[in-house]
């Protein structure tokens, strides 16, 4: 369908809203940031943002949505249909993401935060977010098991579950501790995770082989 010329206009004053907060909250986090500081940058009117996001909370949520729930889930898909095994598409995943933090520290910690803030209210789908997270990494843990490179005796729905948990749990560490060695911790989760799922296969094979 055809947007008309007045729905593309409304798409490009958000696009520029949307880049200057993601130039800003890169630069000095989210709570530093105003929403006078988003507007001379996007150019725009402070009633015109308001158009838009009722707050900035309002428009730090959409953006924890797209970058970290939405272009993670992007993410498997892409790398499910590139890559040929297990170990390369948690590895293309693994490098995005490990590049992200570090590009982008200050906006990554205060989207995470965010995140964490919404898991408790009822008003948010962050747990339906993180549902659906779960299961895009057990559709690529179940792509290794239909082709037979990993063993039918995975649960993939518990592993996809697992790597979520994990990588929940530096991230939540390096909220509460700026001194936390995030990248460090998730290359350490990376060959855990490829560790045991590759175990679970050799266990299999070996108890096969009785």
């Amino acid at each position: 369908m055809t947007l008309s010329r007045r729905e593309l206009r409304k798409q490009e004053v958000r696009g520029r809203i949307t880049d200057a907060a993601i130039e800003l909250f890169s630069q000095a986090g989210c709570e530093a940031s105003t929403v006078e500081e988003i507007c001379e940058r996007a150019e725009v009117a402070r009633k015109t943002f308001y158009n838009y996001y009722p707050s900035k909370q309002h428009l730090i949520r959409e953006l924890s949505d797209s970058l970290l729930f939405d272009e993670t889930q992007n993410l498997i898909e892409l790398a499910l249909e590139r890559f040929d095994t297990t170990r390369e598409r948690i590895d293309f995943i693994w490098e995005h993401m490990v590049g992200n933090l570090s590009q982008f520290e200050a906006l990554e910690r205060s989207l995470i935060l965010q995140t964490l803030m919404d898991v408790s209210s009822e008003a948010a789908d962050t747990g339906e977010k993180l549902r659906m997270l779960n299961a895009a990494y057990a559709r690529l843990v179940q792509r290794g098991v239909e082709t037979g490179e990993l063993s039918d005796n995975i649960d993939s729905a518990f592993v996809g579950e697992m790597i979520v948990g994990t990588m929940n749990t530096v991230l939540i560490n390096w909220i509460h501790d700026p001194e936390f060695p995030v990248l460090v911790r998730l290359e350490q989760v990376r060959p855990l995770i490829m560790n045991l799922l590759e175990l679970d296969s050799r266990d299999v094979s070996a108890a096969a082989a009785k």
